[in-house]
């Protein structure tokens, strides 16, 4: 520990790091008390910084609920420094950066991320929030409007409803009760009423609460770890210190008034969900044993004789989680979380019965040392190995961490809840003794729960906020004897200890010849592609294997779509309890469906991957998977739910999703998948998967801790167990392409919002710009989206506050290059569009009248993005695979975009923007999507609007084609041409490997052998 006059530093030397970090750490305590960690990453090309200050939504004033949430909005709107508005989001916008904020129980934490070169200028306006934000007068009445808007957006989220009724229903006393985002309401019309002025109150609690002692930052540059301290000590010094103490809260949210008891709650999607919530203490003192993960641990196992396995044997649920959740300083809950079906709801008392036998059995059990032994083992290895992040993500992660875990020393700051280092059985024992059946409440969520009532005939309370239905009934006589009165389960166990954690960590580092800088074809047979890349970068232990398995029938038809996601989630289903140790073991996978096929990957150590991919592939291959009619029946349910429940999704997703069903070349529906779904049987599906796996080719990638020979063996698992027939050559390749918009075609699909109870509507604006394989169009299309980014959300959303959620990117489909932009709000359509055109017309004439240095910075911020480089392996991995995917396999592409970003001319620019997205251009091809909420009358969409958004919104209607059906959608893309498909951009040669006659081959079996032996309690082969 070193002594500055101004501030105490640890330097990294003394500071616990995984093994591969290569960055220079400094925790600093400045002299007004306020903590930093500062980090040196002289190989970033992307800086980052966060502030978390320890106040949340339950220190907002009674007369004021939803004010802390306030307050975070209005500290991007300018400062005494930077009094603009904009000069924060326009600056990052303009360096290639990014913000961000949100606000929690007992923190709130803003976090940025910009171009390496321009770290300093974007932390010192950063910092002025805590030194002298303005709360303008203006700007407090507009974005009052945009939290009421928030709001709106998510009061039909079934999280946010009950995530605040747990809060609405919890002890009267506890700050916890309180409102957490505010609205119009509380944050307008009630001050109002009560004399309370609201811009008053915001400057009172920042000046209460922005305390300097209480507020943790982390940075993140390439400068030296002096010069990124010396701008740390510099920009935030002058943050005030009142040295008061953390918002602390005594007591405890649920009393006995609240256990007990069952909360029954309507959703608004179709949902079975049951809760059991405990009482529990604030662990974070305890972060060196965190007793509390040799709970959730268990608990939350998915391996055969846990909770979840029995459930599952007995119909009664889909999934389950567990954990300890510190909600805010001294007190939190742990939660068991279960999704059930519609026999587990019936069933839900002899779930909870299940529960707590379960507990019951880990109390007889005693604590068992190798357990914790596994978790420790577990939480060094994640840590040691664990590697770098998007910055901004990361300095958001570790100012919280630094608040929560605030009185660990110095040398603990990075592994803090990540690493378990103290075997403590007694406190694991008190804490297990809490998970008693006299201490718990219960929600249970269904749409049918009236039928669990006492009084199903009695009314129902409705929430403040939300509106949620629900009624809190006492836990019944015969449930509480059943618990007073647990009796052992015999299928209820602990697990077996996990032969998946890794034991083999070794990493050949390449010789600088050996380094090739892409993916290249190692493996080409008429059913497999394999790409390989030895990872030459990272050097962790970990690898990627993904592929598509390009089969047709996966996608021919709605009927084919219904059957396939229903046998993957049969198979997943039957995965479950031989995975879950793979997943504790840090290796993960996926199988998925999309419009060429399905996609397979695991991720995570390389050590055991090729056992978990020979499991997987024989489990998915024809006969691989029993299916259990029983299962079947409620995966089925399980899967029904799902369809219909994306029609409950807030209008944005609509909006963006029926984009796609017009521009793309085929895209069913989930309500066709539903009407086929509805009638599968069990033995339509047995007759179905031989079907769909008979013909096949196989692409994938192999990317990481991998030499090419092991690369090759896992292509062979893939076309052995599978044993596909090839497919025709000319369906190989091909992909579905994308509907051409005519040139001087406008369009508009309008649609009803799903949930007639959903006040907002949205709106898609797209614009096809050329085609995706026209550098030029690229380039062009790249600068538009750069320049337009901020001034869309400062104009439409900041000033204009046509709604919360507001943003502008491009488009990419296949062959087609694309903008748009996106709102979602309680305004109609057709209001929407106007303001978008008049958007668009104002933004090009701010174009042509940008300064060169001006244009010369979104230049700079577009290259910026372009030659971003990769984080972490995973990224990597995806950003290869993504590439391979496309079809075009130019893994140059962004590298030569950003070499020709300079030469384009702000007059060549806007010759483009005339020809694609001004609004008066003949050429101009345009799309958009209007889900209407049914709470708005379509005649009164332009009702209180200026002239100008009148007359626009009048042209808006004589100029383009309306479309109000899927029949009249489909009969104008069978006019539609189709764009091109996607192709390579070399000859294929120029990706093939150097051939290896002598590569070996291991025959896939010899994997199953191996997991056979390491798993002889598991049905390996079946």
């Amino acid at each position: 520990m070193t002594h500055n006059k101004s501030y105490i530093a640890t330097d990294t030397d003394a500071i616990l790091r995984p093994d591969l970090d290569n960055r220079q750490y400094r925790h600093i305590v400045l002299e007004n008390g306020l903590k930093a960690l500062v980090i040196s990453d002289l190989d970033t090309d992307k800086s980052a910084a966060a502030a978390d200050v320890r106040v949340g939504h339950l220190c907002d004033p009674d007369e004021a609920p939803g004010l802390a949430h306030f307050c975070e909005h209005m500290l991007f709107l300018g400062t005494e420094k930077y009094p603009s508005e904009n000069a924060y989001s326009q600056f990052l916008s303009e360096h290639d950066g990014r913000s961000n904020a949100y606000t929690g129980v007992d923190d709130t934490n803003y976090y940025f991320s910009v171009s390496a070169d321009f770290l300093e200028p974007a932390l010192d306006r950063f910092a002025q929030f805590f030194v002298s934000p303005l709360f303008n007068d203006s700007a407090t009445e507009r974005e009052l409007n945009a939290v009421d808007s928030e709001h709106k957006r998510n009061l039909q989220s079934d999280g946010w409803r009950l995530f605040q009724l747990e809060k609405d229903l919890s002890e009267p006393t506890h700050p916890y009760i309180k409102f957490a985002t505010g609205n119009h309401q509380t944050l307008r019309d009630d001050p109002k009423a009560a004399g309370f002025d609201i811009r008053n109150a915001l400057l009172e609690f920042h000046d209460k609460y922005y305390s300097s002692n209480i507020t943790r930052v982390a940075v993140l540059g390439k400068e030296p770890i002096d010069v990124l301290t010396n701008w740390v000590v510099e920009k935030f010094s002058p943050v005030k210190n009142l040295s008061i103490e953390p918002p602390s809260f005594g007591g405890h949210p649920l009393t006995s008034s609240q256990l007990l008891t069952k909360i029954l709650a309507k959703p608004v999607q179709d949902m079975r969900h049951i809760e059991l919530t405990f009482p529990f203490p604030d662990t974070t003192s305890l972060y060196k044993s965190q007793p509390e993960r040799y709970l959730s641990h268990l608990i939350g196992h998915e391996s055969e004789g846990s909770i979840l396995s029995k459930l599952k044997k007995l119909g009664w649920a889909v999934s389950l989680s567990a954990g300890a959740t510190t909600a805010g300083i001294n007190f939190g809950f742990f939660k068991v979380s279960i999704d059930l079906t519609e026999a587990g709801e019936e069933h839900y008392e002899d779930v909870i019965v299940l529960v707590f036998q379960y507990i019951e059995m880990m109390k007889e059990a005693g604590i068992q040392k190798w357990i914790f032994d596994e978790t420790q083992a577990l939480s060094v290895m994640h840590f040691r190995f664990s590697e770098k992040s998007n910055p901004a993500s990361y300095v958001s992660r570790m100012a919280s961490l630094m608040q929560r875990y605030d009185k660990a020393p110095p040398k603990d700051v990075l592994s803090a809840g990540y690493v378990v280092e103290e075997y403590d059985p007694e406190s694991i024992k008190k804490y297990l003794d809490i998970l008693r059946p006299d201490n718990f409440r219960v929600f249970l969520v269904s749409p049918s729960v009236a039928q669990r009532r006492s009084d199903p005939d009695g009314p129902w309370e409705k929430a403040k906020y939300y509106g949620t239905e629900y009624v809190v009934d006492p836990l019944g006589s015969t449930l509480k004897e059943r618990l007073a009165k647990l009796q052992s389960d015999a299928d209820l166990h602990l697990p077996k200890p996990n032969v998946f954690i890794p034991t083999r960590f070794d990493v050949r580092k390449l010789e600088a010849s050996e380094s090739i800088p892409r993916a290249t074809i190692i493996r080409e047979t008429p059913t497999l592609r394999l790409w390989h890349k030895k990872d030459d970068t990272y050097y962790v232990p970990k690898a990627s294997a993904a592929f598509r398995l390009k089969t047709p029938q996966a996608y021919v038809s709605p009927y084919a779509r219904a059957a396939t996601d229903l046998y993957l989630d049969i198979v997943k289903d039957s995965l479950m309890e031989y995975t879950y140790y793979a997943d504790c073991g840090g290796l993960s996978y996926d199988i998925t469906l999309d419009t060429s096929g399905l996609g397979l990957s695991v991720t995570g150590y390389n050590d055991k991957l090729p056992i978990l991919l020979a499991k997987l592939a024989s489990v998915l291959a024809p006969g691989g998977t029993k299916i259990d009619p029983v299962r079947f029946a409620y995966l089925k349910e399980d899967l029904i739910r799902s369809y219909k429940n994306w029609e409950m999704r807030g209008p944005e997703k609509h909006a963006t999703y029926y984009v796609s069903y017009f521009i793309q070349e085929r895209l069913w529906t989930r309500e066709e998948a539903l009407r086929e779904l509805e009638g599968i049987k069990p033995e339509d599906l047995e007759a179905f998967v031989p079907t769909l796996l008979s013909h096949m080719y196989i692409e994938g990638l192999v990317h990481g801790n991998v030499e090419r020979e092991e690369a090759v063996r896992l292509g062979d698992i893939l076309e052995v167990e599978l044993k596909p027939k090839p497919l025709p050559i000319a369906l190989r390749f091909t992909q579905l392409r994308s509907h051409v918009i005519p040139t001087g075609m406008s369009l508009i699909y309008e649609r009803p919002v799903p949930n007639p109870e959903n006040v907002n509507s949205a709106i898609e604006y797209y614009l096809q710009l050329g085609e995706y394989t026209d550098q030029d169009v690229r380039i062009k299309a790249g600068l538009v989206a750069q320049i337009l980014n901020e001034p869309c959300f400062d104009q439409l959303r900041t000033k204009e506050q046509l709604g919360y959620l507001v943003w502008s990117t491009l488009r990419q489909l296949t062959g087609i290059c694309g903008f748009r932009v996106v709102i979602e709000s309680e305004r109609d359509p057709l209001y929407l569009e106007a303001r978008i055109e008049a958007f668009l017309e104002k933004a090009r004439n701010d174009i042509a009248e940008m300064s060169s240095e001006a244009y010369a910075k979104h230049q700079n911020a577009l290259v910026a993005r372009l030659t971003e480089k990769d984080k972490n392996l995973q990224q990597t991995s995806s950003t290869l695979y993504s590439h391979i995917m496309s079809g075009y396999y130019n893994f140059d592409q962004d590298n030569e975009d950003s070499k020709l970003v300079p030469g384009v001319s702000k007059a060549e620019l806007l010759a483009f923007y005339d020809a694609h997205i001004a609004v008066s251009s003949a050429l101009r091809r345009k799309l958009s999507t209007h889900i209407r909420s049914t709470k708005i009358q379509k005649e009164d969409a332009l009702n209180g609007a200026d002239e100008d958004t009148t007359r626009r919104g009048e042209d808006v209607k004589t100029r383009n084609v309306l479309l109000t059906s899927e029949e009249e959608v489909q009969q104008v893309k069978l006019g539609l041409e189709l764009g091109k498909g996607a192709f390579p951009g070399k000859e294929m040669k120029e990706y093939m490997a150097v051939h290896d006659p002598s590569l070996s081959v291991l025959c896939p079996s010899c994997f199953l052998f191996e997991a056979t032996r390491l798993f002889p309690y598991s049905d390996i082969s079946s």
